[in-house]
């Protein structure tokens, strides 16, 4: 929630300050913030760890890490989250950190134009998430997320790529941030009822690990990109291949899943659904 309120709040300031301003703005806000984190949650009791059935140890760390990617592995609709999210974040960076600021610069009016279109797509963004919060149980999740994806994908690569144009571009961005509103909550609400407690630290470490670890990847291959292709050819080519991810929950059934509980599990017999089990025998 933060991070797309922060997205709105610097794209107005940008528009109205300037970068280098606003740059000075956000080194000061983190000057401020130090001392009141130091100083002002010192009275505040500490959180105390789970008591763990056996002592903490190499092996013991191990054993249960293997069990958590055992877990996803075996759960293929967590396991096409994980990936879907692993390529969309990684080519969202190489929108975010390169194609829209190069499309600012060459075609539209540059860092004002940019921080406006931030702000559309955050303020739109954090206004989805509080749509999908209040009638989001209303819906079927399948059909709502891939619609969202689909919508949130290809349309502003294209619009960017034959545009030069503020206003067209804003308008997808503004649509696209109410689509992308709605992604977050579904996809936190089902790994929450897939995954057990008792694993839900570790699966949720693996999937946050890949993601971590390609979305720089973007950012880096955009620019190649852009430097190879043009601006127009490397923002279709990102597209192309985001239309393609976005297919996934429309393409493999296990996506229809995300509409019905999560699997069972039983700790004696490893941390593989039982489903899964079954589906092996």
């Amino acid at each position: 929630m933060h991070g797309l309120t922060a997205s709105a709040l610097g794209g107005v300031l940008i528009a109205v300050l300037g970068a280098d301003t606003v740059l000075l703005v956000d080194a000061a806000t983190f000057a401020v913030a130090a001392p009141l984190f130091a100083f002002g949650v010192r009275d505040l009791p500490e959180a105390q760890p789970m008591r763990r059935v056996e002592p903490a140890s190499l092996p013991v760390y191990r054993r249960e890490l293997a069990e958590g990617y055992r877990f996803l592995a075996a759960t293929p609709l967590l396991l096409g989250l994980c990936l879907m999210t692993l390529v969309t974040r990684g080519l969202d960076q190489g929108w975010s950190a390169v194609l829209l600021p190069v499309h600012a610069h060459e075609q539209l009016d540059g860092a004002i134009d940019l921080g406006l279109l931030n702000a559309a797509f955050g303020i739109c963004a954090l206004t989805g998430a509080l749509i999908c919060g209040a009638v989001g149980s209303r819906f079927r999740r399948w059909p709502v997320f891939t619609i969202a994806f689909l919508i949130g994908g290809l349309p502003r690569f294209v619009v960017a790529a034959f545009s030069d144009s503020f206003t067209p571009l804003a308008a997808i961005m503004a649509v696209e941030g109410l689509a992308f509103g709605v992604l977050n909550p579904i996809m936190a609400t089902v790994t929450y009822e897939t995954v057990p407690e008792e694993l839900r630290s570790r699966v949720l470490s693996a999937t946050t690990a890949a993601v971590q670890l390609v979305t720089p990847m973007g950012g880096l291959a955009a620019g190649f990109l852009v430097d190879a292709a043009g601006l127009p050819g490397a923002l279709l080519t990102v597209g192309g291949v985001y239309l393609l991810a976005t297919l996934c929950p429309v393409i493999f059934p296990a996506w229809r899943q995300m509409d019905s509980s999560g699997p069972p599990y039983d700790r004696t017999e490893g941390s593989l659904p039982r489903s899964s089990k079954a589906n092996r025998t």
